[in-house]
């Protein structure tokens, strides 16, 4: 509703000052005649009944009761519902948008409900425009202004609006009399905010409120945590909140409060005080307070939430790398915090990671202690989101496959193949391709998906030896025989360590489907070649057939296997333990 809404406002602007013109009787015409609202007459109130029957009894006049229940409103402080009038008439009319008298009110009621960047759209003066900007336009761009802390250019409307904020009763100038002090504290200007909050009453809260500001400006730090106090005290929870943090501020600023209570005090502020401009100025003491005392988590906690949920524009220019860099004091190498927390720390804060190269290494660097650590289902994830947020094109074909990697040995074969599916790609080279199919064979065989995984292998090159294994593992006898034809080592070779598993596992399977001729081959053609071998009184247990014979020889066999494999790297992914599924309910 409010993007259309820009949109319609942005179109009514580009399209001048031209005259609204309408099918029928419309209520433009008659509002174009009409002054600018202005003066003490801006916005007359009329009670809500009397408004409520003019609209009832209303029927071909409908807008123009419309339009003096939304001045009455705006005069009444109640914005929203002004907006929700206003919208009504411009969707019966949309040329009102290119009328001065409508954009004002619209503007006002945007100010009103805290919509002040839409607001400072409506307030623009009409593209072209020869005349001044009127009294009460100034008026209400200066109080938008002030609440976007845009102070500079607020300041530069302050002559303009005098007359009509001069016009006004006088309780209905208290919110930009406020504005207006406000602005003038924001600007270095103390002793002016003094002398125009003098008019306000001396018991309206945020009067005492900035009286208080100004007078800490001025170094009378006592008659100000006086005041401070007494707002504390008696206002509202927003005036409250806000002189707690001046208490603070004051406390540093005379030196009675020490920085580290000072940060506590602030995060206790925080803790409860959340989305205004008190939380924003309670983070940037914070992280400037924790980032000058080098403490880097409490720095980090307040950079980050000022970088998420707070105009980034107000910062200074390099405070995004600051707040990165206190990150990375805390997970770096040479940091001391315990690596779980760290853990914890840099999945929270990882969309503040740098940008390219340098943030790449950072989590690449992690990943590898939290490898180091045996948490491999926390650096499974750290990689998948550098994968799906900060990899792209073919460079996400070694990186999937080590995150697939990773989630097999965190236990969860089936997040490998899904990821290894989710990411496929064309444009992978050859070699990228090979590792991922190797990759998923294994989450497959870890499935008990055996066939699957022994038919992606058949289409990867080199990859014999990896078969073998999966169907070692699954005790798959007359398929590991036959697999095993292309990797026994010749004759008259040396066995090496690799070879003489090879041998030996053969042997065992054979052993298993009784095909004792083909073990005697066996025998024939490497006894020279285990004589001198440590394995060679195994190689001898397997003269014969297993079957039948209570597995005795079997566990003998197998227990006095080397512990060599012939696929290196790969062979902890096969003996990885499977986590079992938790049940959604």
């Amino acid at each position: 509703m409010r993007a259309r809404l820009t949109l319609a406002l942005t179109l009514a602007l580009a399209a001048g000052s031209a005259t609204a013109e309408t099918r029928g009787a419309t209520f433009a015409p008659t509002l174009a005649r009409l002054p600018l609202p202005s003066g003490r007459a801006a916005w007359p109130v009329v009670p809500d009944a009397e408004s409520w029957h003019m609209l009832s009894v209303a029927a071909t006049e409908r807008q123009p009761a419309r339009w003096a229940y939304a001045r009455s409103l705006i005069g009444q402080d109640r914005g929203a519902e002004a907006m929700g009038v206003l919208d009504t008439m411009r969707q019966d009319e949309p040329d009102l948008l290119l009328l001065d008298s409508f954009r004002l009110a619209y503007g006002a009621a945007l100010t009103l409900a805290h919509h002040d960047g839409e607001a400072l759209l409506a307030l623009a003066p009409a593209p072209g425009g020869a005349d001044a900007p009127s009294a009460e336009r100034c008026a209400w761009r200066l109080r938008a202004l002030a609440e976007l802390a845009q102070y500079e250019a607020a300041r530069a409307l302050v002559s303009c609006a005098t007359p009509a904020l001069m016009a006004r009763p006088a309780a209905a100038r208290m919110p930009f009399t406020l504005a207006i002090a406000t602005i003038g504290l924001e600007t270095g200007r103390p002793e002016a905010a003094s002398a125009v909050l003098a008019g306000m009453p001396l018991d309206h809260p945020g009067a005492t409120l900035l009286r208080a500001r100004a007078q800490a400006l001025l170094g009378q730090y006592a008659p100000a945590r006086t005041l401070f106090g007494k707002v504390e005290r008696e206002g509202s929870p927003a005036d409250r909140a806000a002189a707690r943090l001046e208490l603070i501020e004051v406390g540093l600023a005379d030196r009675e409060l020490a920085p580290g209570a000072a940060i506590r005090q602030l995060s206790a502020l925080t803790f409860g005080w959340r989305g205004d401009a008190v939380e924003e100025r309670a983070r940037a003491l914070t992280f400037r307070l924790a980032a000058e005392r080098g403490d880097h988590a409490a720095a980090l906690a307040a950079g980050g939430a000022l970088l998420r949920y707070f105009d980034v524009t107000r910062r200074p220019a390099d405070f995004h790398a600051q707040v990165q860099h206190e990150l990375e004091a805390l997970i770096g190498p040479g940091a001391t915090m315990a690596l779980p927390r760290a853990a914890t720390l840099l999945w929270d804060y990882r969309d503040i990671l740098p940008s390219g190269t340098s943030g790449n290494q950072l989590i690449e660097t992690f990943a590898q202690r939290l490898v180091q650590a045996g948490l491999y289902q926390q650096a499974a994830d750290l990689l998948a989101y550098q994968l799906r947020n900060r990899t792209s094109d073919i460079a996400q074909g070694p990186l999937s496959a080590r995150v697939a990697t990773l989630q097999i040995l965190a236990g969860k074969p089936g997040d490998a193949v899904t990821l290894l599916r989710t990411t496929a790609r064309s444009d992978y080279t050859p070699e990228m391709i090979a590792d991922r199919q190797r990759v998923q064979a294994i989450a497959l065989s870890q499935l008990g998906r055996v066939d699957q995984a022994v038919a992606i292998l058949a289409e990867v090159p080199n990859s014999a030896a990896l078969r073998s294994e999966i169907l070692w593992k699954q005790r798959r006898w007359a398929d590991l025989v036959a697999a095993d034809q292309s990797l026994l080592p010749r004759a008259a070779a040396p066995l090496s360590d690799v070879a003489q598993i090879i041998v030996l596992r053969h042997a065992i399977a054979l052993a298993m489907l009784g095909r004792l001729g083909e073990l005697d081959s066996l025998h024939q053609r490497y006894a020279a070649g285990f004589a001198t071998k440590p394995s060679g009184h195994v190689f001898g247990l397997l003269s014969g057939s297993l079957a039948g014979r209570g597995g005795t020889r079997l566990e003998e066999a197998l227990a006095a296997l080397p512990t060599v494999s012939p696929i290196d790297s790969l062979a902890p992914l096969l003996d990885a333990p499977v986590a079992p599924e938790v049940p959604t309910t």
